[in-house]
């Protein structure tokens, strides 16, 4: 058996392609086991002129078609699966892991997604801000450590006063 088509494509089988496919190789082959019946009996199978319906005519009349399928039946039913279990086992788990590695990537898409929203969002809020901390440090120096409300007072005086000259009695 080869990689390669017996026939080439777009050409038809014929009927003497499809019996010479069906007739043994060897006229070993062709002989039967047993001695053969009286030629009353069996009907002479015509030269390759014949086609495949005449053939599937003939093995339904010599029941060859019901039997085949009746003792290929039972076996097909009792026999085990076409595909064996661990080969099963082996699909499920690699389509769960190709869904874990799927949801997995949108996660950290999203992931990646929100935190350059959130880089966006800082870097367009960032001049107010800073106003606002600015605020918050000002406020937060004017008050004072104590909890209570601290007044100083300051006062400068000149007094001058002035003597006079002149009699003294």
């Amino acid at each position: 058996m080869t990689d390669h088509p017996q026939y080439p494509t777009g050409r038809q089988i014929t009927d003497a392609d499809l019996l010479a496919a069906l007739m043994p190789d060897s006229p070993a082959g062709a002989a039967p086991a047993a001695p053969a019946a009286p030629a009353t009996t069996v009907p002479a199978v015509p030269a390759p002129q014949f086609d495949v319906a005449a053939l599937l005519e003939l093995a339904r009349r010599q029941g060859a078609l019901e039997a085949a399928v009746t003792q290929n039946a039972p076996a097909a039913e009792t026999s085990g699966p076409i595909v064996p279990r661990w080969a099963v086992g082996t699909a499920v788990a690699s389509v769960g892991i190709g869904a874990g590695a799927c949801l997995l990537g949108w996660a950290l898409d999203l992931l990646a997604t929100g935190a350059a929203a959130v880089a966006a969002g800082i870097t367009a809020a960032a001049p107010m801000l800073l106003i606002g901390a600015v605020l918050v440090v000002a406020l937060l120096a004017r008050r004072s450590k104590g909890g209570g409300i601290e007044v100083t007072q300051t006062i400068t005086q000149t007094i001058t006063q002035s003597v006079r000259g002149g009699d003294r009695r």
